[in-house]
């Protein structure tokens, strides 16, 4: 859960940018309109999967995966938005998919 909450914070804060894609314009309209509810949101979003991470794993090892997750849902944000919608969407569901999963064993 708290990978999701993760890639959703970096979906938000992304949402802020000018290389935001043209077809999902009126998300960005939307959380353009109020930035500072759309940052605190996702910063919030941030703490909750650090808080949800730490207790399930310690301190120590919930920092070094939030740093890990944080790297990695920037990334594939950043990689895959730009892309076709169909690719982006199984993309990121497929690496969504991967990290649930393999955190579940």
């Amino acid at each position: 859960m708290a990978i999701v909450l993760i890639f959703l914070g970096c979906f938000l804060l992304y949402a802020k940018s000018k290389h935001f894609p043209k077809r999902m314009e009126h998300w960005a309209l939307q959380l353009k309109s109020k930035p500072v509810r759309t940052r605190i949101f996702g910063y919030t979003l941030f703490v909750a999967s650090f808080t949800i991470l730490s207790l399930q794993f310690g301190f120590a090892t919930g920092i070094v995966i939030f740093i890990m997750a944080v790297l990695l849902a920037l990334s594939l944000t950043i990689m895959l938005l730009p892309l076709h919608r169909k690719y982006a969407y199984i993309l990121a569901g497929l690496s969504v998919l991967v990290i649930v999963v393999e955190n579940m064993l």
